[in-house]
């Protein structure tokens, strides 16, 4: 399926970048009540990166992903586990009404029509199930990312991380379909190989489409200051969540007592 966003090229080094933090992740699925007995979605499920996450969980989880290549290598990474994989975007998922509890979007929520992507969850989710997005970043104040940056810059003085940046609670709000937004944030390092940092680097659609025919300079200088054979990598993972205001009948009660009461 073509998308605006296409990560056919890069569906090989997007494995590289490094993993949410396990206990951001662990605190989404206890503070929403997830469990082995309410499927879940991941929406814009790339390789498979937030998925095995919640199959490690225990959960039951329908990948959708608009990206053939990345949606092979999911496929792969996946085998064999709980888990369908289904050809869709945010905005036409593909999957049935209420059908899960809980849909998440790893790092694919800035890469969508967000009002329509929100319309659409409230769609495929169980009455007062839960939305959630999150994105891994960079600590950019970390001397090493500092250094980074400054190669961007040098290369792209108006570069602009755009959505995947920015606190999406707005939007969340604005939508009308959700209730109040809430927020999980945990710093951690992730150690690195040279190799795997630039491949990383390599994935970034972001400053890829943002690089005027100079992207693969820019990887170079990045790749020329990286002198190590390892590194390690300061990152946060910041995620944000709902609980879906939709009436409906099932699990209504408990998802909403979750939201008023738990977090």
């Amino acid at each position: 399926m073509k998308t605006e966003w296409d990560y056919t090229e890069r569906a090989q080094t997007y494995d590289m970048r490094a993993d949410y933090s396990q206990k951001a992740v662990n605190k989404l699925l206890q503070k929403t009540g997830c469990s082995p007995d309410k499927p879940v979605a991941d929406i814009g499920a790339g390789t498979g990166k937030l998925s095995k996450m919640l199959l490690n969980f225990g959960l039951t989880v329908s990948a959708v992903e608009p990206n053939d290549n990345m949606r092979k290598y999911g496929i792969e990474n996946t085998k064999n586990k709980s888990i369908s994989w289904s050809e869709g975007t945010g905005e036409n998922t593909g999957l049935d009404d209420s059908l899960v509890y809980a849909a998440f979007f790893g790092s694919s929520f800035n890469v969508v029509n967000q009002q329509m992507a929100l319309k659409e969850v409230s769609r495929i989710l169980v009455p007062g199930g839960w939305f959630g997005c999150m994105w891994n970043h960079r600590d950019v104040e970390d001397p090493l990312q500092k250094e980074i940056e400054n190669i961007i810059t040098s290369f792209l003085p108006n570069y602009d991380y755009g959505l995947r940046r920015q606190n999406p609670s707005s939007e969340i709000s604005d939508s009308g379909l959700f209730s109040k937004v809430f927020h999980i944030e945990e710093r951690f390092n992730v150690s690195m190989k040279t190799t795997d940092i630039v491949d990383a680097w390599k994935s970034h659609d972001t400053l890829f489409r943002q690089s005027d025919g100079k992207f693969s300079d820019i990887i170079k200088e990045i790749s020329n200051i990286l002198t190590a054979e390892e590194y390690l990598v300061p990152y946060f993972t910041r995620i944000w969540f709902s609980n879906c205001l939709v009436e409906k009948q099932d699990w209504r009660s408990e998802a909403y007592k979750w939201s008023q009461n738990t977090i």
